[in-house]
């Protein structure tokens, strides 16, 4: 069954019990909001990293997992890559790929969310990185009409989508205050050593202090064991995805992401 006979049938079923029921039924957004919260409250802190669990075991009422049910295992995916998502805006560690399941539990109410994490190195989850990469892919081919001979028209899309996904560092605070240095390549090393891409005279920054890199047109930030730290808007992280105006300070430097 397609996915959108899929969202077909949960909205029939919804549509068609509205009525006889006493509570309303949940959204798939609040159970994406519920698992942001469990994964948040359930963090731990070590020496250099922050860790989140890697499964969440999602408890509902029984009409309820009816209803999510039929959204298929495209939707446990998505939620699962929410999660990941949102992990690595916070520099937040999993010790594998995040992991999400759906139970029915009767003893739970109507419109109630109940939410089980666990950590576990051990388990082989069956989605990868580069799947999440091959779904924005494919959405974007979706949203595009090409002709099969239209070689043009598909090499402009592409340079179109490599332009928006270049970036820039500002150094606002520093010894090189005013310089500005393109990211033209997908890794990109910053430090005091020569040998770095973005060399930067900063005596209490370390040798090879930080790394920016891209992953489907978004880019990281990934502190590389420095001494003093990488700090993203005040914030002390470890892996981070940056946005636009991010403020950047490594040592007694500070910078500011930009997008192309």
């Amino acid at each position: 069954m397609s996915l959108l006979n899929k969202f077909e049938t949960a909205a029939e079923y919804l549509f068609t019990n509205m009525f006889k029921k006493t509570s309303s039924s949940i959204q798939p957004v609040e159970v994406a909001g519920k698992l942001l919260k469990a994964m948040l409250r359930n963090k731990q802190v070590s020496i250099s990293h922050v860790y989140v669990p890697n499964i969440y075991r999602v408890q509902l009422n029984k009409e309820d997992y009816k209803i999510m049910e039929n959204f298929g295992e495209t939707f446990l995916l998505e939620l699962a890559q929410h999660l990941y998502t949102e992990a690595g805006k916070q520099g937040y560690t999993f010790l594998t790929l995040p992991l999400v399941e759906l139970y029915a539990n009767q003893k739970i109410g109507r419109g109630e969310i109940e939410i089980e994490t666990e950590y576990n190195d051990s388990i082989e989850v069956n989605w990868e990185k580069q799947a999440i990469e091959e779904m924005i892919v494919q959405d974007e081919l979706e949203r595009t009409t090409i002709m099969p001979n239209d070689r043009r028209l598909t090499n402009a899309i592409i340079n179109e989508n490599s332009r928006k996904s270049a970036g820039g560092l500002e150094i606002i605070k520093g010894n090189e205050e005013g310089r500005i240095y393109c990211l033209e390549q997908d890794i990109v090393t910053v430090g005091r050593q020569g040998d770095c891409d973005v060399e930067i005279k900063d005596e209490e920054m370390s040798r090879k202090h930080f790394r920016l890199y891209q992953e489907s047109s978004r880019w990281f930030i990934q502190d590389l064991g420095s001494t003093n730290g990488t700090y993203v808007n005040k914030l002390k992280v470890d892996k981070y995805m940056l946005h636009p105006g991010d403020k950047i300070r490594a040592g007694q430097t500070v910078m500011v992401f930009k997008r192309k």
